[in-house]
Formats: structure tokens, sequence, C-alpha cells
């Protein structure tokens, strides 16, 4: 968690991980995000959003915590096939509940990141 989420940086979660994102983005981090989560195709079900917005975090580098990444992996002379790692897990074989929570904190932080102040009487 980030410390605009509203929980301590070093507090384990409903699943007993710390889970941190990058606390000072800029628009590069953000591109990225949006980048990799548009990327994913259709999402009309949310299932497959929450795992889309998830991933698209892993893709643009934005979990500091638990250890996340992906592999490109080739087999047969096929197309690579990237595959997403969360906390030593298959993305694949997480719970749902897991995708859901860590995919809709991602996604939250992308809606707060995008958010334009209002003006400030002293502006």
């Amino acid at each position: 968690m980030t410390k605009e989420m509203g929980k301590d940086e070093g507090a384990a979660d409903v699943f007993g991980r710390t889970f941190v994102l990058k606390s000072d983005m800029k628009q590069r981090d953000v591109a990225a995000w949006n980048r990799a989560y548009i990327g994913y195709g259709s999402r009309a079900a949310l299932a497959d959003e929450r795992q889309a917005a998830l991933q698209a975090a892993i893709d643009a580098g934005w979990i500091e915590s638990p250890a996340a990444f992906y592999e490109d992996v080739v087999t047969d002379g096929a197309k690579p096939k990237r595959r997403y790692y969360f906390d030593g897990v298959l993305i694949d074989d997480m719970t749902p509940a897991e995708v859901n929570y860590y995919g809709s904190l991602c996604s939250a932080q992308f809606d707060r990141l995008m958010i334009i102040p209002k003006r400030t009487s002293s502006q």
C-alpha cells in the first residue's frame, strides 16, 4: 500500500502480504500502466479487468512489495507467452479474491493519480 491508500506501509493485508506500490509516480509511470492495461484487449468481465490491472502494474514496475515479475516463455517455437508472478505465485493460480483485491488497488491508484485537483482560492 502507499500512504495515500490509508494503510501503514509495513502492515500485512487480509492475505498476509505487505503490498506496496511506488509512491512517487510520474506521468511515465501512469502511461506505462495504461499502455499495458489497454493491451489486454476485452475486459468485459470483472475478473478479466482485475487481472489486467494487476498485470499492468507488474508490467509498469509499480509494485515494490511483494516481489512481482513476468517472464516470456516460448514453447514449441510458438509466439512467446507472458506469465505474471505475484509473491512467487503465477497470477492464474492465485485465488480470484486475491486478484480482485490487488487489481482493485492498482486500478484505484491509477484513478487517484489521474484526478485533476480543484483550484484553490490562492491561485
